[in-house]
Parts: structure tokens; C-alpha cells; sequence
């Protein structure tokens, strides 16, 4: 068999596969976006994002620079337990230049990451791959947190706002108690144990046993950290930050600057949580989370979504920015080095 034929499918079953995890965020997102947007007077959003206060959003913009940049520091504090000293600079070019990249690639910007600086300062992809996890498991942590602390802010609301909406509330517990939902956690978790046991001596099961492994020493041996003070100081920073670059803009519209806090703490809590959704920078699911918390609140459904448009777009613009500005700094870098 020549050589050549085998290769050519491969290439082209990568390059579909690429193009794939491409095109299903971006369509996701814009299929939100056309469901959110598909009756708005886009001429009427104009005139109400045109009426407000620029200076502050781009303000707020600040923060959330800062909030990745303390992101930075603190993946220097999860990679040093592993006998590895980058530059911090290097560690902060890096993170803002993933979020550039997640919004061409939902997911894709930190496996750049991890790929640039493993190329840079000859560190094991695999051993930075690890330290990303913990920090994304750290993130998950710290919304549920968020999310929590929400809910305690605003018990009465939410029981309220459940009497008020029967249907809501019989919709809730429907989904809770769905034997088709239970079913299917149970019978996911039958699959993958059976998929295991039966493949486990095959050489993709066994690569992925062996990559957990390392995963898992590696992560004790950061959990071992002597400046876990300095590592929850940091992560306290970067979403405290990230509050504050979502929760300012709030007073750039009129009818969101009344709101106060705690509006402002739900409103953010339900647009992190949306970010799970892999779509091209939380496109689609950001707007769609922000304008239902917005709505709780009375905001009109034309006024949330003139403010998460406006919102979205000027962030967007600068994550691509500074991303953009990271990745020059980097090659600059890297070449004088």
C-alpha cells in the first residue's frame, strides 16, 4: 500500500477536526446570538449604547487586564513546586494572549498557552498541561463560591421570584427528578467504566492512565506549595478584579446604575457560569446569561440587551488588544533572548 494514501485521509480526518471544533462553538454562538437578537430594533440598541458613559466602561476595562495578570502570577506559584522558574512576564504575556485565542478557538487558548511556554522556557508540556487544571479547578472553586454567596445575598428574591413563577418552579423540579436524567448520569458512568474495562490493555487507554498518573503527581506535588497564603490571596485578586471590570459598567447606563451590589453579584455570577459553554469568547451565552439576570432585576429585555451588546463587544475588543500586544512581547522577547 503506498504510503502516501494512508497519510492523505489522516491529514484530511485532522484538518476536519479542526475545522469542526471551530465551526460548532462559533454556531453555537451565533445561533444564541440570533435567538436573543432576532426581534431587536438594532436601531433603538444605537441610540441607548450611544447614551452611554464611555469613560467608565473604558475604565472598567482595567481590571480586567489586572485580574490576568495576577492570573499569571499565580500559575508561577502552581509551576515552581515543580523545580521550574519562568519569568512571571513570560507567565502573564502568555494568559492574556490565551484569552485572544479563545475567542478565535473556545478551549484553544490554553493549550497555547502551556504549548508557547513549554516552547520557551523548556518546560514539559504535559507538567504545564497539569498546573493549567489545577487552576481551572481552582476557577471552578471560586465561581461555585460566587454562585453561593449570590444565593445567600438573595434568599427572599429568589423564593419570591419561584412563588411568583409556578411554572419555573414546576419546570425546576421536573428536570431534578427526571428519571430520564437520572438514568442517564447513571447509565454515562456504566459506559465509561465498561469502555475502560474492556479497552484498558489497548495503547490509547493505556497513554491517557499513564497521562492521569503523571497528572495526579504532579498536582500533589503543588498541592505541597509553601505560599498557599499568596496562592488564595491571588485568586481572591483575580476575580475580585473580575468583578469589578464586570460590576462598573453597571454605571455606565442609567438603568443599571441603581441596581447595587447584590444585583450586580448575581448578574455576574450567571454570566462566569455561562463561560463553561465552549463559544468563541462566551458569545451568545454571555449576552443570553446577562440579559436574564438583568431582567430579574426589571430591566427591560431591550436595555439588557443593548448593555450586554455594548459590554461584549468593547471587552472583546480589548482581550484581542492586549492579546495581540502579549504575543509581539513575547516574540520580542524571545528573540533578544
Amino acid at each position: 500500500m503506498d504510503i502516501n494514501q494512508t497519510e492523505e485521509p489522516q491529514k484530511e480526518g485532522s484538518v476536519i477536526s479542526k475545522f469542526l471544533k471551530v465551526l460548532i462553538p462559533l454556531a453555537l454562538g451565533v445561533v444564541v446570538l440570533w435567538l436573543l437578537y432576532r426581534d431587536t430594533d438594532f436601531g433603538k440598541m444605537w441610540i441607548t449604547i450611544k447614551d452611554a458613559n464611555f469613560a467608565i466602561l473604558l475604565f472598567s476595562l482595567i481590571f480586567g487586564a489586572l485580574g490576568n495578570v495576577i492570573r499569571g502570577l499565580r500559575w508561577k506559584l502552581l509551576i515552581e513546586p515543580l523545580g521550574y522558574n519562568p519569568p512571571a512576564s513570560s507567565l502573564i504575556y502568555a494568559v492574556l494572549g490565551s484569552y485572544a485565542v479563545n475567542i478565535a478557538i473556545p478551549r484553544g487558548g490554553e493549550v497555547w498557552r502551556c504549548a508557547v511556554v513549554a516552547k520557551d522556557e523548556k518546560i514539559p508540556f504535559a507538567k504545564l498541561f497539569g498546573t493549567m487544571i489545577l487552576d481551572r479547578v481552582s476557577d471552578t472553586v471560586t465561581v461555585a463560591c460566587i454562585i453561593l454567596l449570590a444565593c445567600c445575598f438573595n434568599v427572599e428574591f429568589f423564593l419570591s421570584y419561584i412563588k411568583e413563577n409556578a411554572a419555573l418552579s414546576n419546570s425546576l423540579t421536573n428536570i431534578f427528578s427526571s428519571g430520564w436524567m437520572i438514568g442517564g448520569v447513571i447509565a454515562a458512568i456504566v459506559l465509561i467504566v465498561v469502555i475502560y474495562k474492556l479497552f484498558k490493555n489497548t495503547t490509547p487507554i493505556i497513554k491517557l492512565t499513564n497521562l492521569f498518573k503523571g497528572l495526579g503527581r504532579d498536582m500533589q506535588t503543588v498541592f505541597k506549595m509553601k505560599r498557599k497564603g499568596r496562592f488564595l490571596l491571588y485568586t481572591i485578586g483575580i476575580w475580585f478584579s473580575y468583578f469589578l471590570y464586570f460590576y462598573i459598567t453597571f454605571y455606565a447606563f442609567d438603568f443599571t446604575k441603581d441596581l447595587g451590589l447584590t444585583a450586580g453579584l448575581i448578574a455576574f455570577a450567571l454570566s462566569s457560569l455561562s463561560m463553561a459553554i465552549p463559544t468563541n469568547g462566551g458569545m451568545g451565552v454571555w449576552h443570553a446569561a446577562v440579559v436574564l439576570s438583568l431582567g430579574l432585576y426589571g430591566v427591560t429585555k431591550d436595555s439588557g440587551e443593548a448593555f450586554a451588546f455594548a459590554v461584549f463587544a468593547i471587552q472583546s475588543l480589548w482581550i484581542v488588544l492586549c492579546g495581540l500586544f502579549s504575543m509581539g512581547a513575547l516574540t520580542i522577547k524571545n528573540r533578544n533572548k
